[in-house]
């Protein structure tokens, strides 16, 4: 999905055409709930799709850190974040009742694993190619006959 995305942003997402909601899923308890935080506080620097880019790109090793925070501020950093306005984020938890809302919502209407994409009521389950996106994207973009 990852390799996806970019290409979904741009054929859709900057031409107004689509939006991208994420909803967490906090499968993996606070480690989880600190890694979807951290994206949030690297929104704050218009970072968030790269900082949880990279989570991904590096969670296996990630999760296994002594200092889950501490990784994921040197994530922050390798993304050239401001890292004391990051850790001043991270340290406020500002972002975790949103997120705890987020999952709770999700959950409810039945997510219970990743990835899930829904598409104005349609919801694809699973990792999906471009062009299973598109042929979706596309017929509901299509004006009604």
């Amino acid at each position: 999905m990852l390799e996806v995305e970019p290409q979904l942003i741009t054929q859709y997402v900057t031409t107004g055409q689509m939006r991208i909601v994420v909803r967490p899923l906090l499968q993996s308890g606070p480690d989880a709930l600190l890694a979807a935080h951290a994206a949030e506080c690297a929104h704050e620097q218009n970072s968030f799709i790269a900082m949880r880019s990279a989570i991904y790109d590096v969670q296996g090793t990630l999760y296994m850190a002594d200092d889950l925070q501490a990784a994921l501020a040197d994530v922050a950093q390798s993304l050239a974040l401001d890292r004391t306005a990051f850790s001043e984020c991270m340290a406020s938890e500002r972002y975790n009742q949103a997120l705890y809302q987020g999952y709770t919502r999700a959950t409810s209407s039945g997510i219970v694993a990743r990835p899930v994409f829904e598409l104005n009521g349609q919801r694809l389950i699973g990792s999906q190619s471009l062009e299973t996106f598109t042929r979706v994207i596309d017929a509901l973009l299509a004006p009604a006959p």
